[in-house]
């Protein structure tokens, strides 16, 4: 029975950039041949069917698979990076849930499971939104790396710190690890962010990846495009080889970036 790479995206902090991390990591593992099956689980702001040009295309979303309305093939949209190895699968409202008829929160791991089995992924992806519930839910139950995304304000870095701990105390056998996203460097090396190791220090969580800042990204998201090329998508790459185990530099392909922070 082959191994299926289930990962969580998530911070008890909003706006951090967990979507756009979550995105990335999906066309980078798509990109290098595996089968990714990319959910979205922010029942509360869902955005990943706009950053992925999905919208007009989903009819259904995960809590109709959960009740029968529709079967894996009907929830699941197929984006068009290495067509056929990234499907998403849409999340619903939260007020899905909790209901007397409705289907439970404590139900959603199982239904991944089955999904993940039904298009044999290799790689589970999920994103989830700045609440504690549904990523307790699959730490308890599911997921077996949690990548925890921060920024380098001082906020960020903290919600990190106590994301790692409350989901730890659930599942103390979780592989926990930071993402650090849209690190601008020059604000860096001015003192007036926090530098990239002041942020691992401080949110004492071992560090996997490296999202630089891009001003592109917020016009790439708004227009429904993946970025599979740049200095975000070689950032992603690198992640993504480094969670599979693999000894890449964390700035490897990424400009100079390495060359210009100042530690």
């Amino acid at each position: 029975m082959k191994h299926t790479e289930k990962i969580l995206v998530t911070s008890l902090k909003g706006g951090v950039g967990k979507s756009t991390v979550s995105a990335a990591l999906a066309a980078a593992f798509a990109g290098s041949g595996s089968r990714v099956l990319l959910c979205d689980l922010d029942f509360r702001a869902r955005s990943l069917e706009l950053m992925l040009g999905a919208s007009e295309r989903t009819a259904f979303n995960l809590c109709d698979l959960m009740t029968g309305v529709c079967d894996a093939g009907a929830v699941l949209v197929t984006v068009p990076v290495q067509a056929g190895l990234l499907l998403f699968c849409p999340a619903p409202d939260e007020d899905a849930f909790g209901g007397e008829e409705g289907p439970s929160l404590d139900d959603v791991p199982s239904a991944i499971a089955d999904l993940a089995k039904a298009v044999e992924a290799d790689v589970v992806i999920l994103d989830t939104g700045a609440e504690s519930a549904t990523p307790g839910v699959l730490c308890r139950d599911y997921a077996e790396t949690v990548l925890i995304v921060s920024e380098q304000s001082r906020t960020s870095i903290r919600a990190a710190e106590i994301t790692a701990g409350k989901l730890t105390r659930i599942n103390e056998n979780l592989d926990v690890r930071l993402v650090i996203n849209d690190f601008d460097v020059k604000l860096a090396n001015k003192k007036a962010r926090a530098g990239l190791l002041e942020v691992i220090d401080d949110a004492a969580v071992r560090c996997v990846g490296v999202i630089p800042h891009d001003d592109s990204i917020p016009l790439i998201a708004d227009s429904g495009i993946l970025p599979t090329f740049g200095p975000v998508a070689a950032a992603a790459e690198n992640t993504a080889r480094r969670i599979k185990g693999e000894n890449v530099p964390l700035f490897k392909g990424v400009g100079n970036l390495r060359r210009k922070i100042r530690f």
